[in-house]
């Protein structure tokens, strides 16, 4: 039984240290930050042409939680170590040769209670625009090796736009990463919408494309139930005081009747008018 609970607790601190580090509510400088639309493996890669080789140096990142396992097909010795958050390979490719990994190893990462530490200079109760994304990685010839990852809040950006490589310098990989998700929540703990939605190129908002005609169809609603409330209270009043059935249920059927000669009138009076006036007040002899 005991060893049931020691075995207990282990897991359940485990899961506790695992799970310490929430994406979704990141806290940098007293704000919170939703970083969660970044979760999952981002590679980036570059070429350096090393005649008679190509050289492509590629890094693998996930700023929310471990890399994955590679698979068994890929050799133990190439592989990213286990625990790594963002990892670097060096890969050397040379014509009618396989490629050679000549370099792998975490640039963030390296124990499983590793986490990331997130660094922002605030000033007062401004949200900062920036925020760093810093964690330690393996040690190699001496040489400790860290990621650096420099959050920009960019609300006109998009949260699939991947990170800029900045550097790798005396073993610490630099990257600026401009996206909406680097803004702190809203105190209703809503992000931040998109800045550029609403906005022309000059940066002004747009005019609705509803509000032109606001006018013209709010009076047309207007005179269709006006219209459509006096055909029903007519025919309500023809049917229970005047006991009228059939078509002398429609009020002013007369009128209505006549209607279309009424306007096919009304339409030659005008036509012989603008005719009139085009022959310039001369009749025909």
């Amino acid at each position: 039984m005991r060893n049931l609970l020691a075995l207990g607790f282990l897991a359940s601190t485990w899961t506790l240290a695992a799970a310490s580090f929430d994406c979704k509510r990141a806290q940098v400088a007293g704000f919170v930050y939703d970083l969660s639309p970044l979760a999952g493996e981002i590679t980036l890669d570059s070429n350096t042409t090393t005649p008679p080789t190509v050289t492509t140096t590629k890094y693998v990142i996930n700023p929310c939680a471990p890399l994955k396992a590679q698979p068994d097909s890929v050799p133990a010795i190439d592989r990213c170590p286990e625990n790594a958050w963002a990892c670097r390979s060096v890969i050397n490719y040379k014509k009618d040769e396989k490629p050679r990994v000549i370099e792998v190893n975490a640039v963030a990462g390296k124990g499983s209670k590793d986490e990331p530490v997130l660094e922002a200079k605030a000033s007062g109760s401004e949200k900062p625009a920036e925020f760093h994304w810093i964690m330690a990685g393996a040690e190699v010839e001496k040489v400790a090796w860290s990621t650096d990852i420099k959050f920009v809040c960019n609300k006109g950006a998009k949260n699939q736009d991947l990170p800029k490589v900045v550097g790798f310098k005396d073993g610490t990989l630099s990257l600026e990463w401009s996206v909406p998700a680097a803004c702190a929540l809203g105190d209703d703990g809503k992000a931040p919408s998109g800045g550029d939605k609403d906005k022309d190129k000059d940066g002004s908002k747009e005019p609705s494309s509803s509000s032109g005609g606001g006018f013209f169809s709010t009076l047309f609603s207007l005179v269709v139930v006006v219209a459509g409330l006096y055909l029903v209270l007519g025919v309500m009043y023809k049917y229970l005081i005047v006991r009228a059935s059939g078509l002398d249920l429609i009020p002013n059927r007369v009128f209505w009747r006549e209607f279309p000669y009424l306007c096919s009138d009304f339409a030659q009076h005008v036509w012989g008018m603008v005719g009139g006036r085009r022959r310039g007040g001369y009749s025909v002899v």
